[in-house]
C-alpha cells in the first residue's frame, strides 16, 4: 500500500481503504435503539382514537398509537400536516382549545425557550386536556447546535407549575438500563476501534440485566430514608402526562 493509502487509513477518510476503515469504525450490528422502548410503552398506555396533536414526530411510529393525529414538525414530509422551523414558531397558528390530547416527545431539550412552547401547548389544549411529554434527562448531547437543556423531575414541576396536575411523572429507565443506553449512544456517536465494537454491543444488551439486583433507588445521597425513594435516580429521559 502506498503512502497515500496509509494516510487514508489513519485519518479514516481518504481513499478506498480509508472509507472501509471509517465504515468499520461506525458499523452497528443491531440498529434498534434501546432508548425508544420506554416511549413505545408510554404511548401504548395512552393510545387513543381521539384527535391528537403530535409535536415532533420522529421518535416512534405515532400513527400506531394515535391514528387520528395532526402532525407539526420541522421536516417536510408526507406525514407532516404543518411544517415548521427548528423552534416550532408555527405552534402559534394552531387555534386555542383545538385538541384534547397533545403528544410532544424529544423536543423541549432542543428549544431555547421551552416556556414559550409549554405556554403554546397549554393554550392549544382544551380544559382538562392532557399533554404526553418526553424529554432528555441523563442523555448525551445530540441534535447540535440546538441542544439546550436536559431535565429533572423538579425541573418539570417548576416548568408546569401553572397546570392542574401531573397524571404521570417518571423516569424512562432504571440506572443500568440508562448505562446501556449511554453505551449504545457511544457506539452511535463515536468512531470505535472495529474489533471492540461487537464487545460494546454485547455489553449494552447485557448491562440492563443488572437492574434485577437494584432493590431501591434514592433521589440523593443524603436521603436514604423514607423521604428519599424514587422510581429512577438516573433516567435517560423523563416521561410525563400533564393535565391542563
Amino acid at each position: 500500500m502506498d503512502d497515500t493509502g496509509v494516510r487514508g487509513v489513519k485519518k479514516g477518510g481518504r481513499g478506498f481503504l480509508g472509507r472501509v476503515w471509517k465504515a468499520a469504525c461506525r458499523h452497528s450490528f443491531v440498529k434498534k435503539r434501546i432508548s425508544r422502548g420506554s416511549l413505545r410503552r408510554l404511548c401504548g398506555e395512552l393510545a387513543t382514537q381521539e384527535y391528537t396533536l403530535v409535536v415532533h414526530s420522529k421518535d416512534i411510529d405515532y400513527k400506531r398509537f394515535f391514528p387520528n393525529s395532526f402532525v407539526i414538525d420541522k421536516h417536510e414530509g408526507s406525514l407532516i400536516d404543518l411544517p415548521t422551523d427548528a423552534y416550532f414558531s408555527d405552534l402559534a397558528l394552531i387555534g386555542a382549545g383545538s385538541f384534547g390530547n397533545v403528544v410532544c416527545t424529544g423536543l423541549l431539550e432542543h428549544i431555547p425557550d421551552p416556556h414559550r412552547v409549554i405556554n403554546e401547548l397549554h393554550r392549544i389544549l382544551r380544559p382538562g386536556g392532557r399533554l404526553i411529554l418526553s424529554a432528555s434527562a441523563v442523555f448525551p448531547s445530540h441534535g447540535n447546535p440546538n441542544n439546550f437543556f436536559h431535565f429533572t423531575p423538579n425541573g418539570f414541576r417548576l416548568l408546569f407549575r401553572g397546570w392542574s396536575k401531573f397524571e404521570i411523572l417518571r423516569g424512562s429507565s432504571a440506572p443500568f438500563r440508562t448505562i446501556a443506553i449511554l453505551l449504545q449512544r457511544i457506539s452511535m456517536q463515536c468512531d470505535i476501534f472495529p474489533p471492540f465494537r461487537p464487545l460494546l454491543e454485547v455489553a449494552y444488551h447485557l448491562v440492563p440485566l443488572l437492574d434485577l439486583f437494584v432493590l431501591r433507588q434514592y433521589d440523593s445521597l443524603g436521603k436514604k430514608d423514607e423521604l428519599g425513594p424514587t422510581d429512577a435516580m438516573m433516567p435517560a429521559m423523563l416521561h410525563a402526562v400533564v393535565i391542563k
